[in-house]
């Protein structure tokens, strides 16, 4: 395959351009609080831990394309942990069950993730933007980088 613009034979995939420029980092640090050092440990240094995944700015213009939906099922989780939080303690404190408590709670959450998404997608003009999805997603799959003149080519 060739670069239609410049007739290169140096072309990448957006998904192997994409993977090439993500990295993920380990960080550690260290610190020692002024104030109230007994939380944290006996002498007084907190240890945090963790990893961050960090993308070059050709890599993150080489990215896939982020679902819509995903926002929808993001937004309504949290208005779903409160209301499912308020009605699975009231359910297991009159019915004196953990257990209920637990299932109401996760049905509420459930309910409500899946219920937003199925009226975003009915009346929010959800179908249009995955069909919109599917074909940006269709394009990204075909898309590929050129590494001499920097043009992208989509093979369909």
């Amino acid at each position: 395959m060739r670069c239609q613009h410049c007739g290169s034979e140096n072309i990448k995939r957006f998904s192997v351009v994409c993977e090439e420029g993500t990295s993920v980092e380990n960080i550690s640090a260290t610190s020692k609080p002024v104030w109230n050092t007994k939380p944290f440990s006996p002498h007084g240094k907190q240890k945090i831990k963790g990893t961050r995944v960090v993308k070059t700015e050709l890599a993150k213009r080489c990215s896939p394309p982020v679902s819509p939906e995903t926002m929808v099922l993001y937004l309504s989780s949290f208005p779903g942990m409160f209301i499912g939080g308020y009605l699975g303690i009231r359910a297991g404190s009159l019915m004196h069950s953990f257990w209920l408590g637990l299932v109401v709670f996760l049905l509420v959450i459930a309910g409500l993730m899946f219920g937003a998404v199925f009226l975003w997608e009915k009346f929010g003009g959800g179908k249009k933007a995955m069909q919109n999805y599917r074909a940006n997603v269709h394009v990204w799959q075909h898309s590929w980088y050129c590494t001499k003149c920097g043009e992208v080519t989509i093979l369909l």
